[in-house]
């Protein structure tokens, strides 16, 4: 269960998505939630600016802290949660990476901004930098769709969370079941095999174009996971799809299930890993439409704490 949650805010219309969630994920967890922003200049005052520096000007650092005290009390306002309000100085992902272990936060919410130019790539550094640096799961939220809104309002009633056998990602389905647990969501099991066309008919999946013995073998997984996952209260369901594009077939089976939220690992690697590997992850952050929560499984089995967990979790890293 998270005990303290962070959610950065920048003023703008953006950040007010996360705090919705913050403030309902916290009140369900009992949760502290921590309000975080980062001083700038009177010239980039965003979270969309590149670059963000301290500000010198007592005026605009005292109209920043008295923004910060207007939406914690709005928070308070609203909920039983105890909310603290931070205004930090400096680099941003160095700000916000100190706070988050001087606090031990063990969730960051952030809502995604625009999504082209220097506000894209600025969003992607951030979060992918906070997911590499810290190990803390990052939830980046996104409006639901007015079907998903109109049926579950603000609550994830469906999580997917791609698997593929590894055991470097246990925690991105250790961080889905966190969630489902206060939702009551339904979670899906994902496992993605290859497409091999160029296989004799005979060694053929029925389900379509790929090895039968590797699309059996990735539902004998999915159904082995149950015994250590079962718990009263949720459910799981298997789905294995045949697909070359990994990334895509995430993206394909969340929309056609309506899923509201998509659990993932990575690697963590920097820029040139990323480019030479390919993240599924890094796309999923920057072309999904569904809130995605992203994890570093290497560095969470690091930092976590000595306590009862799940006896076999599997894991998708990428």
């Amino acid at each position: 269960m998270y005990r303290n949650i962070m959610v950065p805010v920048d003023g703008s219309p953006f950040s007010r998505e996360a705090l919705l969630h913050g403030v309902r994920i916290a009140g369900q967890c009992r949760a502290k939630l921590h309000l975080v922003r980062v001083a700038t200049t009177t010239v980039m005052s965003s979270l969309e600016a590149p670059s963000p520096v301290a500000d010198t000007s007592g005026n605009h650092r005292a109209r920043e802290l008295a923004d910060m005290y207007q939406i914690a009390n709005e928070c308070r306002g609203s909920s039983t949660v105890t909310v603290t309000a931070s205004l930090l100085e400096g680099p941003i992902c160095d700000a916000l990476e100190g706070y988050i272990a001087r606090h031990r936060i063990d969730l960051v919410i952030m809502r995604s901004h625009a999504r082209h130019g220097l506000a894209r790539a600025w969003f992607g550094s951030v979060a992918d930098k906070l997911i590499r640096n810290t190990g803390v799961p990052v939830l980046v939220v996104r409006p639901p769709s007015l079907a998903t809104g109109l049926e579950n309002g603000f609550r994830f009633k469906r999580i997917l969370v791609p698997l593929d056998g590894s055991p470097l990602a246990e925690k991105s389905l250790h961080a889905a079941i966190e969630l489902a647990r206060l939702d009551g969501a339904v979670i899906t099991l994902m496992r993605v095999v290859p497409s091999s066309r160029d296989l004799p008919t005979e060694m053929r999946s029925p389900r379509g174009p790929a090895s039968d013995r590797a699309v059996t073998q990735a539902e004998s997984y999915l159904r082995s996971l149950h015994p250590a996952l079962s718990e009263p209260g949720l459910e799981f369901l298997p789905k294995v799809v045949i697909a070359d594009d990994v990334a895509t077939a995430i993206l394909d089976t969340a929309d056609s299930h309506e899923i509201d939220l998509i659990a993932i690992a990575t690697h963590g690697r920097g820029a040139v890993g990323r480019a030479a590997a390919g993240s599924v992850a890094d796309r999923l952050l920057r072309e999904s439409a569904i809130s995605t929560v992203v994890v570093h499984p290497q560095l969470l089995v690091a930092n976590a704490e000595p306590a009862a967990t799940l006896a076999a979790e599997p894991s998708f890293a990428i």
